[in-house]
Formats: C-alpha cells, sequence, structure tokens
C-alpha cells in the first residue's frame, strides 16, 4: 500500500468543487438582479425580481447549510458578499 504524503488535503472533492461553483453562480446572479431591480419601474417587474431574489437567497443560504455539514473549510466564491 502506497500513501501519499505530500496529497494536498486541502483539495476540494468533486461534490465539494459543485457547491463551490454553484454558490458563486448564485452570487453572481443575485448581483445581477439586484442590480435590475435598481433600474426598473413597472410594478409588475419589480414583483417578479423581489421573489427571484427572495429564491436566490433562500438557494444561497442552502448551499451554505450544505457547505458547512461537508466541512467545506475554503468556500471560494468569485462574487463577494452578497
Amino acid at each position: 500500500m502506497v500513501i501519499d504524503l505530500f496529497a494536498d488535503k486541502r483539495a476540494l472533492s468533486k461534490e465539494d468543487k459543485l457547491i463551490t461553483n454553484e454558490t458563486g453562480r448564485v452570487v453572481s446572479e443575485l448581483k445581477k438582479v439586484r442590480s435590475l431591480f435598481n433600474e426598473v419601474t413597472d410594478p409588475y417587474e419589480i414583483e417578479s425580481l423581489i421573489y427571484r431574489m427572495k429564491e436566490l437567497e433562500l438557494h444561497y443560504s442552502f448551499l451554505i447549510k450544505e457547505a458547512k455539514l461537508g466541512k467545506i473549510v475554503n468556500l471560494d466564491i468569485y462574487g463577494g458578499e452578497l
């Protein structure tokens, strides 16, 4: 049996990478929706964007919960803070 002593223990698993990528996508989409929300004037469009923002925020919360359960230490998202 060969043990790789130099293996990177911090390497993300496939599932961890999926969560990380999805979190980044959600943050990016939320920024776009918030930006659009600040520009529209139609009440129906505003209501639709509010629901979309809430959906994205809930999905983000779910992903963070999953990351914590999976003990992902370095959740590297490219979108920054919500």
